[in-house]
C-alpha cells in the first residue's frame, strides 16, 4: 500500500511542477512580487524626492518675504534685527503670510548655531539624530530632507504621522542684488506626506495588479490555445498512427501473401512437377531397357539424358523449391541462418555468431520463436547476404543473431567489409531495401542501414519479443530429422 502511494505521488508531482500553466503562474507571481518590492521602494522614494523639491521652492519663496517684507530683515545687521523681531506679532503674521499657498504643517527657524528662533506651531523642536545631520548639511549650503515614520515623528515632534522635513539655509541678502551675503538662519519646513505616500503605495499595488491580471489572462489564453493545438496534434497523431497501422498491416498481408505464393509454387514444384519429371524419367529408363540399339552410342545417349533429367529433378527443382519456401526455418531461426551461411560461404567468407540467450530460445527440436518471425529473419538475412555477394565486393561478412534479455528484443546484425555505398543516394529498389523493409515492418521491427563508400555496410534489425511464459511456449517439433550445423534441409 505504501509503495503504491509513493509511486502515485511520484507520477503526480512531476505533472504538477512541469505543467506550463503552473510554471507560468509561479513566474507571474514572482514577477509581481518583484514589482511590488521594487515599486514599494522606488515609488515612495521618488514621491518624497518630488515633495522635498517643492519644500525647497517654498523656502525660497519664504526667503523673499523675509527680505522684502515690512520687517526688513536684510542687509547689514539682519541677524540682530531677526533676534528682536521673532517675538513680535507682526513677525508671526509675516511668517504665516510667507507660507501662504505652501503645503506645510509647520515652519521652524534656527540660528546658524542651532538655537531655536521661531516656530509656527509651538516651540521649535530640539535638533537630534538625523535632524542634526540635515541641519549641518543646510548650514553648509546643501539643502537636506529627512523622512520620519509615525513613531519617530511622535517621539520628536509629538505628531504620529508620516512627516517630511526639509532644511535650507537663508542668507541675509536676496539673491541677485550683487552684494556679498552672510548666513542668516536655517528654515525647516515640515509636511505630512502620509496621503502622498498612500497614493504611491496604492499605485504600486494597482500597477502590480494590472500586470498580474493581464499576464494571467494572456497565460490562460495561451494555455487554452496550446490545449487546442495539443488536442489537434494528438488527433493528428492518432490518425497517423491508424494510417501507419493500416500500412503496416497491408505490408504484412503483402509479405504473407508473397510467402504463401512462394510456398504454393514450392509445393507445386516439389510435388507435381517433380512427380511428373520422375514419371518421365521412369518411362525413359523403361524405354531404354526395352529396346536394342544397333549403335551402342544411342543407348549411352539415352543414359546421359536420363541422368541429366534426374539431376534437374533432384537438384535444381528441389533446390528452387526450398529456396522459394525454406522449410528449414520450421526447425529454428538459428538453423536457417546456418544454412544461409553454408550457401553463401563459397561466395564470401561468412562468420555466424549466436549469443547464449538466442540459442536457449531454440532447444533441440523446438523453438520459442513464432514461425512468421523465423521466416522474416531468414528472408532479411537472405536478401542482405545476397546483396553482399552480388554488390559489396566483400572478402568477409559477420552475421550476428542475439537476444537482449533486458530490452526484450532480438537483434540481427550483418556487417561486411565491402566497398559500401551512399545510403541517401541509392534507390531503395536497387539493393532490395524495399523487400527488407517490408519484412522488417511486418515483424514490427526497427531497421537501420549504415554505410559509407569505402567503409563497408552494417545492417541492424531490432525485433521486439517478450520471452513466453511457461504456458505460452511455441512448439516446433516435426518428423523431419534435426539438421547438424551448416547442413541444409533438402528433403521434404
Amino acid at each position: 500500500m505504501n509503495q503504491s502511494t509513493s509511486e502515485l505521488a511520484q507520477r503526480r508531482d512531476p505533472s504538477i511542477f512541469q505543467s506550463p500553466l503552473v510554471i507560468g503562474i509561479v513566474a507571474i507571481s514572482l514577477m509581481t512580487a518583484v514589482i511590488i518590492a521594487f515599486g514599494s521602494s522606488a515609488f515612495p522614494r521618488n514621491t518624497l524626492r518630488g515633495l522635498a523639491q517643492g519644500q525647497i521652492e517654498d523656502i525660497d519663496r519664504f526667503a523673499s518675504v523675509i527680505h522684502y517684507g515690512t520687517a526688513e530683515i536684510t542687509g547689514s545687521g539682519a541677524r540682530e534685527r531677526l533676534v528682536s523681531a521673532v517675538d513680535t506679532p507682526s513677525f508671526d503674521a509675516l511668517m504665516k503670510r510667507g507660507l501662504f499657498g505652501a503645503d506645510a504643517q509647520r515652519l521652524d527657524l534656527y540660528s546658524i548655531t542651532g538655537e531655536p528662533l521661531y516656530a509656527t506651531n509651538g516651540d521649535a523642536p530640539v535638533l537630534q539624530g538625523s535632524m542634526l545631520e540635515a541641519f549641518a548639511d543646510a548650514v553648509n549650503n546643501r539643502p537636506a530632507s529627512i523622512h520620519m515614520e509615525p513613531d519617530a515623528a511622535q517621539a520628536r515632534l509629538g505628531v504620529k504621522a508620516n512627516l517630511l522635513q526639509t532644511y535650507k539655509l537663508i542668507w541675509d541678502q536676496p539673491p541677485g542684488n550683487g552684494l556679498s551675503a552672510r548666513a542668516l538662519m536655517v528654515a525647516v519646513v515640515t509636511t505630512n506626506v502620509g496621503r502622498d505616500l498612500g497614493v504611491a503605495y496604492r499605485s504600486v499595488w494597482l500597477i502590480a495588479g494590472v500586470f498580474n491580471a493581464g499576464m494571467v489572462f494572456v497565460l490562460l489564453v495561451l494555455h487554452w490555445a496550446s490545449g487546442r493545438a495539443q488536442r489537434r496534434l494528438e488527433q493528428a497523431n492518432q490518425a497517423l498512427a491508424v494510417q501507419n497501422q493500416a500500412v503496416r498491416e497491408s505490408r504484412e498481408r503483402m509479405v504473407h501473401a508473397a510467402d504463401s505464393t512462394k510456398r504454393a509454387i514450392a509445393e507445386e514444384l516439389h510435388g507435381t512437377v517433380q512427380s511428373k519429371l520422375f514419371a518421365i524419367w521412369m518411362r525413359l529408363t523403361q524405354f531404354r531397357d526395352s529396346i536394342e540399339f544397333d549403335n551402342p552410342e544411342q543407348g549411352n545417349q539415352l543414359d546421359r539424358i536420363a541422368v541429366e533429367l534426374d539431376k534437374i529433378r533432384d537438384d535444381d527443382i528441389r533446390g528452387i523449391s526450398h529456396r522459394l519456401h525454406p522449410s528449414i526455418v520450421r526447425v529454428g531461426a538459428a538453423v536457417g541462418l546456418r544454412s544461409l551461411r553454408s550457401f553463401y560461404d563459397p561466395m564470401v567468407s561468412v562468420k555466424l555468431e549466436i549469443n547464449e540467450a538466442a540459442a536457449l530460445m531454440e532447444p533441440a527440436g523446438t523453438s520459442l520463436i513464432p514461425e512468421n518471425l523465423r521466416l522474416g529473419v531468414y528472408r532479411v538475412a537472405e536478401l542482405a547476404l545476397g546483396n553482399v555477394a552480388k554488390h559489396a565486393h566483400a572478402t568477409s561478412c559477420t552475421v550476428s543473431w542475439a537476444y537482449d534479455e533486458i530490452k526484450q528484443n532480438f537483434v540481427l546484425t550483418i556487417v561486411d567489409d565491402g566497398i559500401g555505398f551512399d545510403v541517401s543516394a541509392v534507390h531503395d529498389d536497387g539493393i532490395g531495401m524495399v523487400n527488407i523493409a517490408d519484412y522488417a515492418d511486418a515483424m514490427n521491427a526497427i531497421l537501420e542501414i549504415e554505410s559509407r563508400p569505402g567503409n563497408g555496410t552494417r545492417l541492424t534489425l531490432s525485433i521486439p519479443f517478450e520471452t513466453p511464459t511457461a504456458g505460452q511456449h511455441v512448439s516446433s517439433q516435426f518428423e523431419q530429422p534435426v539438421l547438424e550445423p551448416g547442413q541444409e534441409l533438402l528433403a521434404a
